[in-house]
């Protein structure tokens, strides 16, 4: 048993699925009031992914990214429960996904980052799928991303540019979580000569 909850922390960085208390705790910090673009990556059984559904408002976009095809059952069921929303499912690794899509106002992540590669150099993957969100934001969008630890918020201000804009605690989750919340700058302008 204990080797069976290891694997699982270790594959999907979960012993069960989030608490209402973490979902509701992320979820507050999106407007949800206007139509916005939204990717939610790693999705699982789609806890995160029910309430989103549920809050966008008319003319939002949402882009699921969940490289484990199990899920997808539970995820085309929620779809098929709201034809009426613009909704898209996308099996595969979530820096695929990112190289046909862009503008997002909003990135919801719940990928384990600790069990990835540590940030060495440009190449590793931690540090491509940090410049993958990073990018794949409209200036001012939001990068929303928990937590059991906060082990990578160095290396999501490495490559955000600037400090950490929140971090909140969510006691009442198994395990206590961390949630980041991260703006994306609009780039410098470059001044052109006269």
């Amino acid at each position: 048993m204990l080797l069976k909850t290891v694997k699982k922390i270790r594959e999907e960085g979960l012993i069960v699925s989030s608490s209402g208390f973490l979902v509701r705790a992320m979820l507050n910090k999106i407007d949800f009031s206007r139509p916005l673009k939204i990717l939610e990556t790693g999705s699982g059984k789609g806890v995160f992914t029910r309430e989103i559904i549920n809050k966008l408002a008319d003319g939002s976009e949402l882009h699921i990214s969940e490289i484990k095809t199990e899920y997808n059952c539970h995820l085309e069921k929620l779809i098929a429960q709201h034809p009426e929303k613009h909704i898209t499912l996308y099996n595969g690794c979530v820096t695929d996904v990112l190289k046909e899509n862009n503008e997002y106002d909003v990135v919801i992540s719940s990928l384990p980052l600790q069990n990835f590669t540590r940030m060495n150099d440009d190449n590793e993957f931690l540090h491509r799928i940090i410049e993958s969100f990073r990018g794949c934001l409209k200036d001012g969008g939001t990068y929303l991303q928990y937590q059991y630890f906060m082990s990578n918020k160095r290396d999501i201000e490495l490559i955000f540019g600037k400090n950490m804009d929140e971090i909140s605690f969510v006691p009442l989750n198994i395990l206590p979580a961390f949630i980041y919340n991260m703006t994306k700058l609009p780039a410098p302008c470059e001044q052109q000569e006269a």
